[in-house]
């Protein structure tokens, strides 16, 4: 079923800061198409510990629209928060009927800046994933490996970044080889892990505390899989996106939960294959992750990130985590 998304709104108004200004925002008409777990077995709605909730693709005419990579949460929770590999923050309303994921509104789009209070530009645009403390936004960019914090973002104020760290603390990475995931950890620490895994067969991570402390664990890596994105459930535990892609068998996606217990310093990190996504199943280049409660439910919105290509798509699926 199609939807044309006439936009609602041209202001934010997130109460996770103080309203202060218009934001420097735009609208953008988005077309949304609902989508099988399994085109071919619309009847299948589970795929491991997962249960599906519903998925739509999201279209525009706009070439600013895609690319997406971080996703939160916000606004109570019934708002998406996005970054994109372009260098846009992107926000929208998941529309949801009976439980059921069916469509997406408000959806607006504005730059992400520079410290110069400009739109940020190549190769420093790359954002790939998001998290906050409080009302303070957390960037992961690659390419110009680094942390940006970006104080009420979602104020209507545009702020300009603050620096959080820079590619000192990570080492030597490849352009596409950065900090694709992101999380808030108790007490207000940020757990940050690479996309490419290390020759000993790890994902390199980093555990950093607001004092400007960085201590090192790894998470353990499976090929062909790469890290997409990390997220933290209420109770602590971490869930992991991550994706392969190959010209045999084709795109696919999995989600690993890591127990809260395990995350220390020094730790390295494993744990339960949650799901996986592989032929047959609707998945693209899936890179963006959210989590959130409501109505007794867990529930797990992952998002494809289209690369600007039009024989990709970016698709929004939800899901509920079912328990053991």
């Amino acid at each position: 079923m199609r939807k044309l998304l006439i936009i609602l709104v041209a202001f934010i108004t997130l109460p996770q800061a103080a309203l202060a200004q218009p934001a420097i925002a735009e609208p953008i008409d988005v077309a949304t198409f609902a989508v099988d777990l399994r085109p071919r077995d619309p009847d299948q709605t589970n795929v491991g510990r997962l249960q599906y909730l519903g998925g739509i693709v999201l279209r525009a005419d706009d070439r600013r629209f895609g690319g997406i990579s971080g996703l939160r949460f916000v606004d109570d929770d019934t708002r998406l928060l996005a970054v994109s590999d372009r260098g846009n923050w992107i926000t929208f309303r998941p529309t949801i009927e009976h439980t059921r994921l069916v469509g997406a509104s408000e959806v607006l789009l504005w730059p992400i800046l520079s410290a110069s209070g400009n739109p940020v530009e190549a190769p420093h645009y790359d954002a790939e994933s998001l998290t906050f403390i409080g009302d303070t936004a957390y960037i992961g960019f690659e390419r110009v490996h680094r942390i940006d914090a970006f104080s009420t973002p979602l104020s209507g104020a545009n702020p300009h970044p603050d620096s959080f760290r820079d590619a000192a603390a990570f080492g030597t990475r490849e352009n596409n080889g950065g900090l694709e995931g992101l999380t808030t950890l108790s007490g207000g620490r940020l757990l940050g892990i690479v996309e490419a895994a290390s020759e000993d067969s790890t994902f390199d991570g980093w555990i950093m505390d607001d004092e400007g402390h960085t201590e090192g664990l790894a998470l353990f890596a499976q090929d062909p899989f790469s890290l997409t994105d990390i997220a933290t459930l209420p109770n602590g535990d971490v869930i992991t996106l991550e994706r392969r892609f190959s010209a045999l068998s084709g795109v696919g996606a999995r989600l690993r939960l890591i127990p809260a217990s395990r995350i220390s310093p020094g730790a390295l990190l494993d744990g339960e294959v949650l799901a996986e996504l592989g032929a047959g199943y609707t998945v693209d280049n899936m890179e963006g992750l959210a989590v959130r409660e409501t109505g007794g439910r867990t529930e797990i919105f992952i998002i494809s990130d289209d690369n600007q290509n039009p024989l990709q798509r970016t698709i929004l699926m939800a899901f509920e985590l079912l328990p053991e």
